[in-house]
Order: structure tokens, then sequence, then C-alpha cells
């Protein structure tokens, strides 16, 4: 366990290839990130200081995403949001991505270990995104339907993933959509989830005491790319209240689970190249 932490603790991000990319593509895929994230429709500046780039530029991204059908505009407002298409194109990628439908495999014998539900999920925003589940023995704490999310910050698998994000998007997230309290344990307020956030990182796994729902938690852990940071978070969730050993026990399998399938989706070539660098909006 301990290594596992140091390894994540100090992964290094990859050189920067940006030579090699698209930038109008890099500056539309940052626009597509942003409205993801945000909470509700952005207006053009809003956006535009989001991206860092000059609402002209943002103006005509944004002119060529609507033409392609990814990005649609409220006739009153004017403001901009992602496209029905585009939320048909993800949901068909939970069908077809390799990534998660071998992930099955490992939250099915998760979930026999534990008797309780194992999830795979993403970051999105303050929102962790549910993309695969599956079911355990036990009584179900929680609906799931693919693409389903819930409060990153007050859940195990949501404060891991915010764990590896640069420091400055968090602060930005926390100002944009806040940290709502759910039940007398959520931590709501940004300096001691920045404490919580570090303890997650030093461990290299996260739990979450009873922070969304009042009778379950979850333990959650990084299912690692090819450079040794988070891809997804695996998580088992459930009436779980185990002693500290038994936590760290339960940590230690589900890290080797979340090696094995690192190691497969490496293997067979589907092992995706993570991006978690979404402050990163100087594309000037």
């Amino acid at each position: 366990m301990k290594r596992r932490a140091q390894v994540l603790n100090g992964a290094q991000r990859p050189a920067d290839d940006s030579g090699q990319y698209v930038r109008a593509v890099q500056r539309a895929g940052r626009i597509i990130t942003a409205l993801a994230e945000h909470p509700y429709p952005m207006g053009i500046v809003e956006l535009a200081e989001r991206v860092q780039l000059s609402p002209g530029s943002v103006h005509r991204l944004l002119a060529t995403l609507i033409s392609i059908g990814w990005v649609e505009q409220n006739t009153r407002t004017s403001k901009y949001r992602l496209s029905t298409r585009v939320l048909g194109i993800g949901t068909t990628g939970l069908i077809t991505n390799p990534v998660i439908q071998q992930g099955k495999a490992y939250l099915a014998r998760l979930s026999q270990h534990t008797g309780w539900d194992a999830v795979l999920s993403t970051l999105v925003g303050m929102r962790t995104v549910h993309l695969a589940r599956v079911g355990g023995t036990q009584q179900r704490v929680m609906e799931f339907e693919p693409g389903v999310s819930q409060p990153a910050h007050a859940m195990a698998d949501g404060k891991l993933l915010l764990a590896y994000l640069p420091e400055p998007e968090r602060q930005d997230l926390y100002a944009v959509q806040g940290l709502r309290q759910y039940t007398a344990n959520t931590i709501t307020n940004p300096t001691d989830l920045e404490r919580e956030l570090q303890r997650i990182r030093e461990r290299g796994y996260a739990s979450d005491n009873y922070e969304r729902f009042e009778g379950a938690r979850g333990l959650a852990v990084p299912v690692l790319g090819s450079d040794q940071q988070p891809i997804l978070a695996m998580l088992t969730i459930g009436k779980l209240d185990p002693t500290p050993d038994q936590e760290l026990a339960l940590a230690r399998h589900m890290l080797s689970l979340a090696r094995e399938m690192t190691d497969q989706l490496t293997l067979v070539g589907d092992i995706p190249l993570p991006s978690n660098d979404f402050a990163r909006y100087n594309l000037l």
C-alpha cells in the first residue's frame, strides 16, 4: 500500500508535445470540457474567461461547434450548453469503450469480495460520473444508471480524483460550484477539503465518512494510466464499517485489482493516455 501511494505521489506528467497538436482542435476541446464541467449554460464572456481565450475566438469556435451539432444555444438567454447529440455520443461510448467493458470483470470480482456495489467512475467538474456498476449481494444504497453523477467532494471516488487535479483547478471549481452539504459529515470548507485531499495523496486511496449518504460510505482507489496518473476511480460503496486494519486490507485488495486492470489494458493496447490537466487553458 505504501509503495503504491509513493508511486502516485511522485508521478510525473508527460513531456510537452504541443508541437504535434492542432491548436484549433485543442481550443474547441477546452470549450467542450468547460461546458461539461459547468453546472449551467455559459455565456461567451464567462466561457472566454474560463478557457483564457478572447471572446471573438470563443464566438467563432462556438459557431463551428453549433454547425456540427455539438453545442446548442438558448434562443432566449443566448447562453451555450452541450447538445443532445454529444450526450448520445457519450452514451454510445459507454457501450463500446473497451476500458469500461473490460473493467466490469474487475468490478465483478470486487463486488463478490465485498458483497457491495462496485463502480468505475470519472470526474467532470465537481461531479463524479459513474460509468459502470456491478451490483453486490447486499442491499443497494443508491440507484444507478450509466452517466449518473454524484457530488465529488462528498464521495470517496470523487475526492480521490479531485486529489490529483492541479490545485488552481480545484480552487476554481470550488468557487464556481461550491461545496454543498449533504450530511452532517460533508466537508464544506475548501481548506478542510484540501487537507483531506493531501491525506488521500499520501496514502494512495480515499474513503468517505458518510459524507454523501447517511447510511452508506465508500472506499476508492485509482486505476492508473501509462504515466501513473489516475484515469478512473474504482469504488466500493455500501454500509461499510471496517476497522482501520480491515479498511487497509480492503484498500490493498482494491489496489491489486486496479493494477491488474491497468496491466491487462496495457497488454491489449487499450490503456488510454490520461489527461487531468484541466486547468491549463493557456493555449495562446
